[in-house]
């Protein structure tokens, strides 16, 4: 039997608008920027491997993924944070009944399958210092050769958990609690400020 919060033949809801609104991101050229994105769907799955499996043949889904790695296809990433435990991120252009097929495609299997789109924001960091930046408050090493690309996990930034997803070499995909947002994009804007300040400083140094 499926337990789910996101209603058979009703689309995935959208994430209203963004608790960020009015709040100035912080952007230095060639060094970081952190972006909001676009309103998306946000599912959590939890199922037994054979199920995923069928869900993944069913709709297209890379569920198959090692524990801690990440996949997109046509709108919809799908996030692997523990052995049954899937998020799953459907773009404004996925697909937005993605829940009601994943319910046709479960059947009488036992799975919790439940629409989280409102609890969360996306945030995108960009640039060469991205690394740097994270590191003041995440506690993971974040060198690409220990953090490869498309690798997602759960850990905390400063005093918030969120979900880190690197995207590719220099941008990372921060998924945050609504409430947790503006403190996270504060906390980010300071380091940033202090990392163009360092770099400023160094740059005035080595031209005296």
């Amino acid at each position: 039997m499926t337990d789910t919060a996101a209603a058979r033949g009703a689309p995935a809801h959208q994430a209203p608008g963004s608790p960020l609104s009015g709040l100035k991101l912080p952007t230095v050229d060639g060094m970081a920027r952190l972006d909001v994105m676009g309103a998306s769907g946000r599912l959590v799955l939890r199922a037994d491997r054979a199920t995923a499996d069928r869900i993944g043949d069913a709709l297209g889904l890379d569920l198959a993924l090692p524990v801690n790695r990440a996949g997109a296809r046509d709108g919809v990433s799908t996030l692997r944070l523990g052995p049954d435990e899937w998020l799953i991120l459907v773009d404004a252009d996925g697909d937005a009944w993605l829940s009601a097929r994943i319910g046709d495609a479960v059947g009488d299997a036992p799975v919790s399958l439940v629409d989280v789109s409102h609890r969360s924001c996306t945030l995108r960091l960009e640039g060469e210092a991205v690394e740097d930046v994270l590191a003041a408050g995440c506690p993971l090493p974040l060198e690409e050769r220990d953090f490869p690309v498309g690798r997602a996990t759960r850990t905390l930034l400063a005093k918030s958990e969120i979900v880190l997803w690197r995207r590719a070499t220099c941008s990372f995909q921060i998924e945050v609690a609504t409430s947790f947002a503006p403190y996270v994009v504060a906390f980010l804007a300071q380091v940033i400020a202090d990392e163009a300040a360092i770099s400023a400083r160094d740059i005035g140094g080595g031209a005296g």
